[in-house]
């Protein structure tokens, strides 16, 4: 038997996909027809042998952590600098980009140009669905939501949630945020300048001009990334975090912090906020991955 795309196999038994539910439909598609459904942890390599997807090629990818690189022939790349659970969700994000190889490319512009964007779905969009269809595939939200409601949305259930799943913390714990009813996010902060900072840097070709004590604008911890649930609060990328809060303070002392606590993470004014702080090493740099409930 030869590759078939299990997005074509999709279409025709559920039509056209038009929201981001008929994205999370896909993967519940290809749990119950490779026979995994309600089965913890998803073992990925039943749906690319159900579907006769070529198994993945693990190579080095720098700056990718997965790759469709052939449509036709189902090839798909992952990085194997990752570590495992990364890789393991790298695939399962390709399988759901196997849905939007399958979808209708390209919207009239007018005079000769043509938008191509498959679904009618922007890149940014698409990645953002792909990511979180992923997480459905590797973490139902049945299963998830179970948990909720059992032991609430902490860092303490996150890790159960990573060993049964076998997916990595920062995963589980977006995961709750996202499924959460309340107003949870989980932020990545990293010790950096921002954007405008950076640009306004003096070079060091520049520097030979000038006094050799000239320095740049401290570094801050600041946000890398942030993602949650619906009703939580925006929490802009680069915002920095007060040198008082308890997120600061797991990323100085190297030790987990958490409390209730001020901040003021949206440049206007500042909120309750329930924080549950992790620091970690990665490539030699400390940062802190933190889970945020506005209390208001």
């Amino acid at each position: 038997m030869t590759f078939i795309n299990p997005g074509q196999l999709f279409l025709t038994k559920h039509g056209k996909v038009e929201a981001a539910e008929d994205v999370f439909a896909f993967v519940d598609f290809l749990r119950n027809e490779s026979g995994l459904n309600g089965l913890i942890p998803v073992n990925l390599a039943l749906i690319f042998e159900h579907f006769q997807i070529p198994k993945p090629i693990h190579k080095p990818l720098p700056g990718q952590q997965g790759l469709l690189l052939d449509v036709e022939n189902g090839i798909i790349l992952i990085n194997s600098n990752d570590p495992t659970s990364r890789q393991k969700f790298s695939q399962a994000h390709e399988l759901v980009e196997l849905l939007f190889t399958a979808l209708p490319v390209g919207q009239e512009l007018g005079n000769g140009w043509l938008l191509k964007r498959p679904g009618g779905f922007k890149e940014s969009i698409k990645e953002n669905l792909c990511n979180q269809a992923a997480a459905n595939l590797l973490m139902p939200p049945d299963y998830v939501n179970n948990q909720i409601n059992q032991h609430g949305v902490n860092i303490e259930y996150a890790r159960v949630i990573s060993a049964e799943c076998e997916i990595s913390l920062s995963a589980a714990l977006v995961q709750l945020a996202r499924l959460s009813t309340g107003r949870h996010s989980v932020v990545l902060w990293t010790l950096k300048n921002k954007p405008t900072e950076i640009k306004s840097k003096i070079s060091e070709k520049q520097l030979g001009l000038f006094d050799n004590n000239i320095s740049g604008p401290e570094k801050k911890l600041r946000v890398e990334w942030s993602i949650g649930s619906a009703n939580a609060p925006f929490i802009p990328k680069d915002k920095s975090v007060e040198d008082s809060s308890l997120v600061h303070s797991a990323w100085r002392s190297n030790v987990y912090t958490s409390g209730k606590e001020r901040l003021c993470l949206d440049g206007r004014k500042s909120a309750w906020f329930q924080t549950q702080n992790l620091p970690f090493k990665h490539e030699g740099e400390t940062k802190v991955l933190s889970l945020i409930e506005f209390l208001g």
